[in-house]
């Protein structure tokens, strides 16, 4: 198995606060993840029988235990969901959207420290005083939503413009100054995606997928450059209401509208998912020590998690785990890398009584109960 690079590692570990790197004494041993992630799947077509949809992968350093498609593409679509169906990544988008803001920083074209108003002429004083880091890390002070409750599809998928997005987020004051609390939401990163296309001078996922994702060698991530087709995208569903998937969405020409954009728009065959973490895990993400840096946490969340750069760091019964989690119309999401195990757990779930992080739980539970602790 080839685990992630010396240097790598020990980063993370220093950058862990020492109750994050409270961990097992005695991690599983690699057949006991194997035979859990047999039982998991197991328990998964169990489910699928049942109402689940969605699609999971496991993979063990470079070893890939489960890669599989669950239950049907929709209500009304009896076909099997395949293991390359396209899935919406919700706020998966974020650590995402964060390596672009890196990326340019690598590139000279931006400052993280530097105030977001430097790059946005637009925008006015105390929106424009906001450093680029604090909108990283949801410490900005910005309201977590932008409401519009007139639109018929909710606020969300509104295909806000942009002109309109900035002159919205000045009608709402600050909740506090930069830096003085943390409050999670989509706004931040709406205003960043404004800034990577701004700096860049193109839209935010064509930045993202020719100097990020394809200069890593990932692929299968995006909304509009995979050229998705509608048969291969899975369908939300709450109870026995069909949601649609993305691409019903209403958008504007160039991709989804600012509420959502750089925060929840992407979508992505879990093969994508494998590619980001391998490139991740073998140091060719981002260029050093920027990735260094994108993988430090830098705030404290009010469960005692903390939060970095779209990035989520925790402590699980099986050691240290960075990663993040996303919901919206049916749809959530887990992506949790184990990094003492280098194990990556991908969980996408496309209906609303299935949640991604309640069946993530099911495989924690398999594996401890063959660790024997």
């Amino acid at each position: 198995m080839r685990y992630p690079a010396a240097a790598l590692r020990r980063l993370i570990k220093l950058a862990l606060p020492a109750v994050i790197l409270t961990a097992c004494a005695n991690l599983p041993t690699d057949e006991q993840v194997e035979r859990s992630t047999e039982r998991f799947d197991r328990q998964l077509q169990t489910l699928a029988r049942d109402g689940f949809a969605g699609q999971v992968l496991v993979a063990h350093g470079d070893e890939v235990l489960l890669l599989s498609g669950y239950g049907t593409m929709g209500l009304n679509d009896p076909r099997p969901v395949a293991d390359n169906a396209v899935m919406p990544l919700a706020s998966v988008t974020k650590p995402l959207t964060a390596s672009a803001v890196f990326a340019l920083a690598a590139e000279g074209k931006l400052a993280l420290d530097t105030p977001i108003g430097d790059y946005l002429e637009t925008l006015e004083s105390p929106w424009s005083d906001i450093p680029i880091q604090a909108l990283l890390t949801h410490t900005a002070g910005l309201p977590a939503e932008i409401r519009h409750r007139d639109h018929a599809n909710g606020h969300l998928f509104e295909p806000v413009d942009r002109k309109t997005f900035l002159e919205r987020v000045q009608q709402f004051p600050p909740d506090h100054p930069p830096g003085a609390g943390f409050e999670y939401g989509n706004i931040g990163y709406g205003l960043l995606a404004v800034l990577i296309e701004t700096v860049a001078e193109q839209s935010w996922e064509a930045y993202l997928v020719g100097s990020v994702l394809n200069t890593a060698g990932v692929g299968d991530i995006g909304l509009r450059l995979p050229d998705w087709h509608a048969r291969e995208l899975v369908r939300g569903r709450s109870h026995e209401l069909d949601l649609g998937h993305w691409l019903d969405q209403p958008r504007l020409a160039d991709g989804m509208g600012y509420n959502i954009r750089g925060a929840g728009d992407l979508l992505a065959r879990p093969t994508g998912i494998l590619a980001w973490w391998h490139a991740i895990r073998r140091e060719i993400w981002l260029s050093s020590p920027w990735l260094e840096r994108w993988l430090e946490p830098q705030v404290r969340e009010p469960d005692g998690s903390q939060y970095g750069f779209g990035l989520h760091f925790r402590n699980s019964p099986l050691g240290p785990v960075i990663g993040h989690t996303g919901s919206e119309a049916g749809f959530t999401v887990d992506f949790s890398w184990y990094t003492d195990l280098d194990l990556l757990v991908y969980v996408n779930s496309a209906h609303a009584e299935f949640p991604a992080d309640a069946l993530l739980q099911r495989l924690k539970a398999l594996i401890k109960a063959n660790d024997g602790s």
